[in-house]
């Protein structure tokens, strides 16, 4: 259920209904979230939405309670489902002014209406973007919220037609060039960890639907077969880290486990943010394969006291480092097999697929599991006392 920001004080204008949608965690971590509602609650009544489980992450730490936390929901998707009396804004941070606004131009064009979007408050390369429609739209609402935000913020006002982002194209081969790359990030592409910037200079090219090349990355081969086919000129590609902001995330800490004794065991698998969707009261554990994908469930799954048991094998990417883990949590590092394969065949083998165990029971079924495929795993990580 969306939830309404109640209006500021009246300004001399006609009440103006907004939905703001908040990418990424950090305009929320910084605290510069603050101005952007502030300013759009003085027009009328506004609803405030999270775009992607980063944003959900950041709000529910921050206590925003005034923020639609209740859907996990891409950022563009949310923008398509609000009301068409709503004046649609948009609030990003990216690494970059230029990568910021190839993200804008992106989400933009999957939407049929016009969106204002704000990118980088604060900051001297910060801009209100108008993205208007193909309708050409040019509202006088949306051309008042635009100008109140631009006057408001002190930032640029830049009115830009949208259009899909613009790809290099020769014959069946498609090149997109990614703005803002550090050596040592890395590369996502729908959300999935394709390798390690290298190089600056970052080009993707796909050939009939299918990533060939990818300049300036040490290109991971298990990434890539996990993507399937992409449309360069909408894929959602980024790189870096996915909330660098959080200041928590300086180092692992633990907190408590909820008072559950007995529950169900849910599996997520190199696929992170689905893990809200995953649990539910009756959850006892979560069992996590892939090192960044285990490094962040136990952080996001802090937040309901649910442990996890993760299954790594030490290719992670540092994607998410630090946060918090429940008490009783542990890491399996595997050291003779993979933890995608490995963490496959224990999900199909139904060990697991009742709904009544200990957290100690769910640790003893998948060590033996192990075991019996023959699977080392010397080092051990228990995140805090060991379970009787």
């Amino acid at each position: 259920m969306q939830k309404t920001v109640p209006p500021g004080r009246a300004i001399n204008h006609p009440a103006i209904g907004i939905s703001l949608v908040i990418h990424g965690p950090e305009l929320i971590d910084s605290g510069k979230i603050a101005d952007i509602v502030d300013a759009l609650r003085a027009l009328g009544p506004l609803r405030v939405l999270a775009g992607g489980t980063m944003a959900r992450v950041a709000a529910l730490d921050k206590h925003l309670t005034f923020v639609d936390t209740s859907q996990n929901i891409h950022t563009s998707d949310a923008l398509n489902r609000v009301s068409d009396k709503e004046v649609l804004v948009l609030a990003n941070c990216g690494k970059t002014s230029e990568t910021g606004r190839v993200f804008g131009q992106i989400v933009s064009s999957r939407v049929r209406r016009s969106v204002i979007h704000v990118e980088r408050p604060g900051s001297i390369y910060g801009s209100v973007l108008l993205w208007r429609g193909a309708d050409g739209d040019t509202s006088r609402n949306v051309q008042y919220v635009a100008r109140h935000l631009s006057d408001r913020l002190s930032l640029k006002l830049v009115k830009k037609q949208k259009r899909e982002l613009s790809v290099e194209q020769t014959d069946e081969v498609v090149t997109r060039h990614i703005y803002g790359a550090r050596p040592g990030e890395p590369l996502l592409v729908h959300g999935m960890i394709v390798g390690t910037v290298v190089d600056g200079d970052v080009a993707v090219t796909v050939q009939r639907g299918r990533i060939v090349d990818i300049a300036g990355v040490a290109t991971k081969a298990h990434g890539l077969e996990k993507i399937g086919n992409v449309d360069l000129g909408t894929a959602y590609i980024k790189t870096g880290h996915l909330r660098a902001s959080n200041e928590a995330c300086v180092q692992r800490s633990m907190v408590p486990a909820r008072p559950l004794q007995r529950g169900s065991v849910t599996f997520v698998n190199h696929c992170a943010d689905k893990t809200f969707e995953s649990v539910n009261e009756t959850t006892i554990c979560a069992i996590t394969v892939g090192d960044d994908t285990t490094s962040i469930c136990g952080d996001i799954l802090s937040r309901a006291g649910i442990p996890i048991v993760g299954i790594t094998d030490g290719d992670g990417d540092g994607l998410y480092t630090g946060g918090f883990e429940v008490e009783g949590s542990l890491v399996l590092r595997l050291s003779n097999a993979s933890d995608d394969g490995i963490g496959f065949l224990l999900e199909r083998s139904g060990e697991l697929d009742g709904g009544d165990y200990t957290l100690a029971k769910v640790i003893e079924i998948v060590t033996i599991f192990l075991h019996e495929m023959g699977v080392e795993f010397g080092s051990v990580i228990r995140t805090k006392n060991d379970l009787a």
